[in-house]
């Protein structure tokens, strides 16, 4: 057997980098440093794909308000549905809160367990607000006319550049954007409307997602937390609450309301941590998939399956779902020997996530696993608190998990743990991924949705991944110069290209304002009132992760430590970091000199807080005293705060915090412990810091810049066409596209016009992979000599649906399989198409518990079609060992969980004989393609010139979007207010635009976006 998965065969290079958090004031002497790519000798390009901004810094425009497009749009799906969509303007949508809101932060308090937003992070690593004229910061390069060509010598405009710092990248992507993804909230609102049992249980199980930092923390403080939450900003923001009878849209929730607003934050993948600390032993795979029983309840493996599948199928037991453990207040970088001292003046704990055998984790693909593989209970439609089982539709099959004497569900209607109510898996790209040829090639997740970028200068391949200016120059007080290192960009992109073009065509209804106007780049975060007059982390060492106690007097009283010996055998890890103090019989001070400061104190009045505390353990009765004291200009001693309250006899890390006002002549501050004999007190966490009033120091100031940084929905755009068409490996290379099309022989044999069809997937994952929802097709027309289509299989209307061959003027020739529930009118797997309603829709489709086809995430009862094509050096089960295991997982299971079926039967040769798709009847491995064959009768086609073939991809289907209009309209309800914008933003959606021919590589089609379809590929040819 040939194999030619090879191509697929490369090696990830460079890391996944730290988004480090940095809690910034002003420097009251400036020293102006930034670090410039232009100024400092560089010439702002990077290898291909170059930056392009085809339609230089505009966003896409949506269509008007009263389109004629808008109006067919409506009527279409009201026809289709039944149901009377109803028309919604612009100004009646809820708004959703705008980003510059987004600020959540721990108070410099690590052991508050709190998360830290994104803004926060914003703060070093966006691009530098402080470059000059035509400096360019780090991670930033210039616009280029193509993504493979420079501008001519002296034609190069130097006007507009692209921001590809952390920041800049990730703050785009759909990771970043998940907390306010339309299409979501709007599939979230109406599963609450379906499931009026537990809808608080659909706000929990699809937030911890989508939104995973907020519900975390909101669920570790008993707090209430709902899609509500969303809307929550604080006391006096400039934007007014449209819940504000809703408890849980109350400024009091504001911190969670921020937090869930920014998805995907930093702290998602950066404060993965094993719970007994670094580095991670290797072996306990728990640590990214969540442990057994903790999300579901009831073994995860037996509510996976029936106690028939069980004796052929064990499932992995780990629940992923995004039930990796996090650690607040710590930031996880991939590199060793890392510089902590700017991250400890910001009140983060900055650590190497490591592995035992000296390598980085955040390299390996198991922290893109966590997420990737979703399970979701198969909830029965009538599902109701303590239901009789046997009241459960025909579909409901009871899983292995479910004791046979069993009767009733849960009788508090908890489907999330009820033994009774299956598990079904939603996704699995992460298990696709490892089944494949990829992970033995050393091809991570990162090495294709991180892409590096090596700048030829001024670092030699690297950059600075923090930028540094006179405004951040208190936190780098005492630190080495930044160190430039390789550098992966934060894109982490699919191609969901559709939601995309719904932020940047409706930025201000979703509330995408990255920066507080719109020509600055200042972090927003730093111009809040809280921040700008509030200073650093004064304690130079608050862990001892120098592994000393320089700077504290009288040594013999404190010592640096990595562990301790606790009760029953356990030991006494630190809070954060690799150490922590001990401290004991004695006494020590560590003196900090406040004479920088002496203006804004002043400036004060005696209105200026101390800030103070630490995380504590004391598990004695008595542990001695922690205080500050405080003295004047005179060396006087002025006053000493109360002892830190720390609970005795606790045997487990405190998080402890104090204020006290200071006087305007305070000039130095000393924290002070005295213990008597047998008294210990271990300290980590340390922080002390001064809050001056309001208006004390003055706002940041922009620079003034000689070209403009192009918008942030703009990178993430092109990254997204770039993984479509040239990088879907990781690195540039046009002649291998996210999926190749590519066309045999044609021959008209016996009045047939035969045409094969191959198409190769270059994914690192099953085509179309992610959301369950999502297609591709294949669009075959066979054209005149004018382009007219006299033969189309897979022609989509204006609004994406199937046409049954050419569409008719209005469009509504559709396929049957477009909207019926009934699977038997589901197109089946071919090999071979003859009729022009035949068409290859590369999809997975599901049922429900009535039998009916379904796209609810909740009622995924069986499948029936997955076909989508296989990545290459995929093995069918017989091929896999029982004993074969990579990254904690079982090969043979995940084959099991992974192969391709259809139960929808055609005339044809199904699936199950198709030679590109290996099962243990032919078990080989699969080569990463599927060839087809179109066969047009002669007679149908008598003056035919060309053939054009196309891979139309839909990341939102029409009969998925249909299905959402439906549930939300059915009974003549209302929609609710995330169902009037999607309705809205769907309605105006422009889903068509032609891009500058190869500006995104040779083989791009012309028509990027076309009748809801992205298209892929492309392939025509000209009769002989």
């Amino acid at each position: 057997m040939k194999t030619r998965y090879q191509r697929h065969v490369i090696v990830a290079a460079g890391a996944v980098l730290a988004i480090a958090a940095a809690v910034v004031v002003r420097s009251w002497e400036p020293k102006p440093a930034v670090l410039a790519t232009s100024g400092s000798g560089g010439d702002g390009l990077v290898p291909p794909p170059y930056p392009v901004f085809p339609r230089g810094n505009a966003l896409l425009t949506p269509l008007a308000e009263s389109s004629d497009e808008a109006q067919a749009f409506l009527k279409f799906y009201s026809t289709q549905l039944g149901v009377q969509l109803p028309r919604i303007q612009r100004g009646d949508l809820v708004k959703l809160p705008p980003r510059n809101l987004d600020i959540a932060h721990n108070g410099l308090n690590l052991g508050s367990q709190e998360f830290n937003s994104s803004l926060v992070c914003q703060s070093c690593h966006d691009s530098d607000w402080k470059a000059q004229k035509s400096d360019l910061p780090e991670m930033a390069f210039w616009q280029q006319p193509t993504v493979n060509s420079l501008w001519p010598s002296g034609g190069d405009p130097m006007n507009l550049t692209a921001n590809w710092s952390p920041f800049g990248d990730w703050s785009a992507s759909i990771k970043a954007l998940a907390g306010r993804d339309p299409v979501f909230l709007a599939q979230v609102e109406t599963t609450r409307s379906l499931s009026p049992h537990q809808p608080y249980q659909v706000d929990q199980l699809c937030l911890r997602c989508h939104s995973p930092l907020a519900e975390r923390q909101a669920l570790a403080n008993n707090a209430p937390f709902d899609h509500f939450t969303l809307y929550a900003t604080p006391e006096g923001a400039p934007y007014k609450n449209p819940f504000p009878s809703t408890p849980e849209a109350g400024s009091q929730y504001a911190t969670y309301g921020a937090l869930a607003r920014d998805g995907l934050s930093c702290a998602v993948c950066h404060s993965m941590a094993p719970k007994e600390g670094q580095p991670w032993n290797g072996a306990d795979y728990s640590f990214f998939y969540g442990s057994d029983g903790d999300l579901f309840g009831a073994t995860v493996s037996d509510r996976l399956v029936s106690a028939e599948e069980k004796k052929t199928l064990t499932p992995p037991s780990f629940p992923f779902t995004s039930s990796m453990n996090l650690h607040p207040g710590a930031i996880l970088g991939p590199d060793f020997g890392l510089n902590a001292k700017p991250m400890a003046a910001a009140g983060v704990s900055l650590e190497t996530a490591a592995h035992v055998d000296g390598h980085s984790y955040l390299r390996d693909s198991m922290v893109c696993g966590a997420c990737h593989v979703v399970i979701l209970p198969k909830v029965p439609t009538n599902y109701r608190p303590g239901m009789r089982i046997s009241e459960a539709s025909e579909g409901y099959e009871r899983p292995a998990s479910c004791d046979a004497s069993q009767t009733t569900f849960d009788a508090n209607g908890n489907f999330t743990k009820d033994p009774c109510v299956a598990l079904a898996y939603e996704q699995t790209t992460y298990f696709e991924w490892l089944n494949s040829g990829y992970p033995d090639s050393k091809t991570t997740c990162q090495g294709c949705h991180m892409p590096l970028t090596s700048p030829s200068s001024p670092h030699d391949n690297r950059v600075y991944v923090a930028q540094y200016n006179d405004d951040l120059d208190p936190f780098y007080q005492g630190s080495p110069p930044p160190v430039a290192r390789e550098y992966n960009r934060h894109t982490l992109l699919g191609i969901n290209l559709f939601v995309h073009e719904m932020f940047q065509q409706f930025p201000d209804v979703l509330g995408l304002d990255f920066y507080l106007s719109p020509d600055s780049r200042i972090p927003p975060y730093l111009q809040s009132p809280d921040i700008l007059n509030r200073t650093p982390n004064l304690v130079p060492n608050p862990g001892a992760e120098d592994g000393n106690t320089k700077g504290w007097s009288e040594q013999s009283a404190i010592a640096a430590v990595q562990k301790l010996p606790g009760e029953q055998g356990r030991s006494i890890h630190p809070s954060h970091g690799r150490y922590f103090f001990q401290l004991k019989e004695g006494s020590a001070t560590l003196s900090i000199d406040l004479s920088r400061y002496q203006d804004a104190l002043q400036k004060g009045g005696g209105k200026t807080t101390l800030l103070w505390g630490a995380t504590a353990w004391c598990d004695q009765l008595s542990c001695g005293e922690l205080v500050v004291r405080t003295f004047n200009a005179q060396g006087a001693l002025a006053s000493t705060t109360p002892p830190l309250a720390v609970d005795p006899g606790q045997s487990r890390w405190q998080a402890r915090q104090a204020n006290m006002a200071l006087g305007a002549d305070t000039r130095r501050l000393e924290l002070g412990f005295t213990g008597r004999s047998g008294e210990v007190l271990l300290l980590d966490d340390l922080f002390l810091a001064l809050r001056f009033p309001d208006g004390t120091v003055a706002p940041l100031t922009d620079a003034r810049r000689n070209y403009v940084v192009a918008q942030n929905l703009l990178n993430a755009e092109q990254s997204i066409l770039d993984l479509a068409y040239s990088t879907a490996q990781g690195s540039y290379n046009p002649r291998l596209p996210a999926v190749q099309i590519s066309l045999g022989n044609m021959s008209t044999d016996n009045g047939m016009l035969s045409v094969p069809v191959t198409l190769s997937n270059n994914a690192g994952h099953k085509f179309p992979s992610g959301a369950g929802f999502r297609r591709a097709f294949i669009q075959f027309e066979v054209l005149d000599a004018s382009g007219k289509a006299l033969w189309a299989s897979g022609q989509p209307n204006a609004q994406g649906a199937i046409c049954n061959g050419p569409c008719n003027a209005s469009g509504d020739n559709i396929l049957t399989s477009e909207f019926s529930s009934d699977p038997g009118k589901l197109q089946p797997h071919y090999q071979t198409l003859q009729r022009q309603d035949q068409v290859q829709i590369y999809e997975t489709r599901v049922m429900d518990d009535v039998k009916k086809v379904t796209s609810l995430e909740l009622q995924q009862f069986k499948d029936l079609k997955d076909n989508r094509i296989l990545p290459a050096g995929w093995k069918p089960p017989s091929l896999r060992k029982g004993s074969e295991l990579q990254l904690g997982l079982d090969l043979y299971q995940l084959a099991q969980i992974t192969m391709p079926l259809s139960e929808v039967q055609g005339t044809q040769p199904g699936i199950e004989s198709d030679p590109d798709y290996p099962s243990d009847s032919h078990p080989q491995e699969a080569e990463g393609e599927d060839t087809l064959v179109y066969q047009v009768p002669l007679s149908e086609i008598p003056s035919w010139a060309s053939i054009r073939v196309r891979l139309n991809y839909q990341s939102i289907p029409p009969g998925y979007l249909g299905a959402r209009f439906k549930d939300a309209l059915q009974g003549n309800q209302q929609p609710g207010p995330a169902m009037s914008r999607l309705i809205y933003m769907s309605s105006h959606l422009n889903t068509k635009t032609s891009m500058q021919s190869q500006t995104y590589g040779a083989i791009q089609p012309t028509e990027v976006m076309n009748n809801w379809s992205m298209v892929l590929g492309e392939a025509r040819v000209t009769k002989r």
